[in-house]
């Protein structure tokens, strides 16, 4: 067999007549690179990257000049977790093509994942730059920079990138749950859910995308359809600290406020340092008329929340009504209040 005929059972799916005819080409011909590429390639799509990487190795000793060999061994060396090692083979691939897309899209998502957005903004341009010598643009390249605008909480922005990334690639999930990020933080919400559902068609079990889903039906208020998706998530055992302030927030839109702090006394074990659940059960308390109670807990988050400066004006109004207007005066101030009991 010709390596085109080979190729030709590849591209078919006949994944293990493929690998015999590689082999068999390749005790003939051991010099032949693209046979190792190929091969290389193949092991990778059937799931075992770690035996992907000698034929590849062998194609990138044989063809060290080549850039796409180091693109494909770039992509197996992320698959396997040498990172690092990844970024050096893409480097090395734009060193000898500095238009190849791929690369720079990868690149740009590894930075973007290191928390470097000016770095990645910058990599995503110029690989945007690089699609127009080939007068298409790549959806990946797009996702990546409405991931910058969304991590600078620019959401109009991003919507705009992500919208034609959805475009170009609809059955996207990544592409998809970005777009209802975005749609999300735009308010609207109806296209969101849109989104969301999009992506959990293609990744059922994506715990983050059910709980963006619940969170934009209820901001339509479809409150049985958000409730059942929160009560799913902690039935699964996921998103629990999300899912438990969701059924709080439905409870207190129906005034069920004993049965919102009971969810939102859930979240706050999950996660005692979070200002909006401290809030929320403040707010609770308050409405059940236990002022003391509710300082009680703005005054605890006084002392651990990272964004307790929140928590001041609603802790300095209940100090208020509670006739402590000296410590309400101090806590406005950003100085400690006594205990708030």
């Amino acid at each position: 067999m010709t390596l085109d005929d080979i190729l030709a059972l590849h591209r078919a799916g006949d994944i293990a007549a493929a690998e015999r005819a590689y082999r068999d080409h390749l005790a003939a011909s051991p010099d032949d690179v693209e046979a190792w590429h190929l091969l290389g390639v193949l092991l990778h799509q059937r799931g075992d990257s770690a035996a992907a990487m000698e034929p590849l190795l062998k194609a990138v000793q044989l063809a060290p000049d080549v850039a796409r060999l180091h693109l494909s061994l770039g992509g197996v060396l992320l698959e396997i977790g040498q990172d690092e090692a990844a970024r050096g083979a893409f480097l090395r691939a734009l060193e000898l093509d500095p238009n190849l897309v791929e690369a720079h899209s990868v690149l740009g998502h590894l930075q973007l994942r290191d928390g470097d957005i000016d770095a990645a903004e910058s990599r995503f341009k110029i690989g945007r730059r690089a699609t127009d010598i080939f007068e298409h643009e790549d959806p990946l390249i797009l996702l990546g920079l409405g991931n910058v605008y969304l991590a600078r909480n620019e959401a109009a922005t991003a919507s705009k990138f992500l919208a034609r990334a959805a475009e170009l690639k609809p059955e996207d999930a990544a592409i998809q749950t970005a777009l209802g990020q975005s749609l999300f933080a735009t308010e609207n919400f109806a296209f969101a859910e849109q989104a969301f559902s999009n992506a959990l068609r293609m990744q059922p079990r994506a715990s983050t995308v059910k709980l963006f889903l619940a969170r934009s039906r209820m901001r339509q208020d479809k409150d049985e359809l958000a409730r059942e998706g929160f009560a799913e998530l902690l039935a699964e055992g996921k998103q629990g600290f999300g899912a438990s302030a969701g059924l709080g927030d439905i409870a207190r839109k129906h005034g069920q406020t004993v049965k919102a702090l009971k969810f939102y006394k859930r979240a706050l074990e999950i996660d005692p340092t979070h200002a909006g659940a401290i809030n929320a059960c403040a707010w609770c308390m308050e409405k059940l008329g236990d002022i003391p109670a509710a300082a009680a807990y703005l005054q605890n988050g006084l002392k651990q929340s990272p964004d307790a400066d929140l928590l001041r004006p609603t802790l300095a109004a209940l100090l208020d009504k509670l006739g402590r207007s000296d410590e309400a005066t101090q806590v406005r101030f950003g100085r400690s209040a006594k205990g708030a009991t």
